[in-house]
């Protein structure tokens, strides 16, 4: 069985007002077994050289990264104190997911976590975001916190995001390449938070129900045997829309999906089905590599 440890997390942190609620947030990974934590602030190059304008690139960038690191000291402070073995790696300017990536790669993290700000769904699909990117460029899990917005009032207001591993946990099985890491990281966190998992699995056309059914009654006996409770869910339309409603339908508390890739013209344009479930989920998503 491979590995599917979540002891050392690399954490993308935007210095932003969402990252004042990420940060006590991730107290919440101790509990499937995170002991090592490295703060990471990428300063985005575009910002800088559009702020530059008129102004010495050079001081302005020590000015930033000599503001962003006194920020993660104060970060990791906070995070010592929950029990946490905190490291700060010096800001940088650069692309932040790749530069993220780039650090996890280099200090063979378990994984990568950040949050997702949750922006408006025009923005979000012709932009991006750092979530996003990290899907398509880091080699390992990433682990995606999220809503930090709600509408109250007509006004977008911040919210301290809810506890992932409450359950049930949805799981998205489909039977591609990334079945094993997706199971394997599901039995970890359920066996050490005692959350229910769901296996969900959306059928594709001229898909054999039975087969299916068959093998993803493998997988819950599978997890039995470690003492998780499991269950699965058949279900038919476009993969990423029904990921999303089956997430609500349950009230997951966290969604688990490979980097899928789209194989038609419109998923071309709007993204990947993990990337419309980052985009459209309130549900905690942890992108299984």
């Amino acid at each position: 069985m491979e590995s599917c440890s979540f002891a050392h997390a690399v954490v993308g942190l935007d210095l932003s007002s969402v990252s004042d609620l990420f940060v006590p947030w991730l107290s919440h990974l101790r509990r499937i077994g995170t002991e090592r934590l490295t703060l990471v602030h990428i300063i985005p190059i575009d910002v800088l050289e559009h702020v530059a304008s008129g102004y010495l690139v050079g001081r302005l960038r020590e000015e930033m990264e000599r503001e962003a690191l006194s920020k993660l000291e104060a970060y990791a402070a906070e995070l010592r104190s929950k029990g946490f073995n905190v490291e700060v790696v010096d800001p940088e300017a650069g692309v932040p997911a790749q530069k993220i990536a780039e650090v996890a790669q280099r200090m063979n993290a378990d994984y990568i976590v950040v949050a997702s700000r949750g922006r408006g769904w025009i923005r979000r699909i012709l932009l991006g975001g750092t979530a996003e990117e990290l899907v398509h460029v880091a080699d390992r899990p990433i682990f995606i916190s999220k809503p930090y917005s709600r509408l109250e009032g007509g006004e977008v207001k911040l919210q301290p995001p809810d506890d992932p591993f409450r359950g049930p946990i949805l799981a998205a099985i489909d039977f591609g390449s990334y079945v094993e890491p997706i199971v394997c990281r599901a039995r970890e966190i359920a066996r050490r938070t005692n959350a229910q998992v769901v296996l969900l699995h959306v059928l594709e056309e001229g898909e054999d129900e039975s087969e299916v059914s068959r093998r993803l009654t493998e997988i819950v006996e599978s997890l039995a045997v470690d003492g998780v409770k499991a269950s699965y869910v058949l279900a038919k339309g476009k993969p990423g829309k029904t990921i999303v409603e089956e997430a609500k339908k349950l009230n997951a508390s966290l969604v688990l999906i490979g980097p899928h890739n789209g194989n038609n013209g419109l998923h071309e344009i709007i993204g990947t089905t993990a990337e419309t479930v980052i985009r459209r989920t309130e549900t905690h998503v942890l992108v299984c590599k």
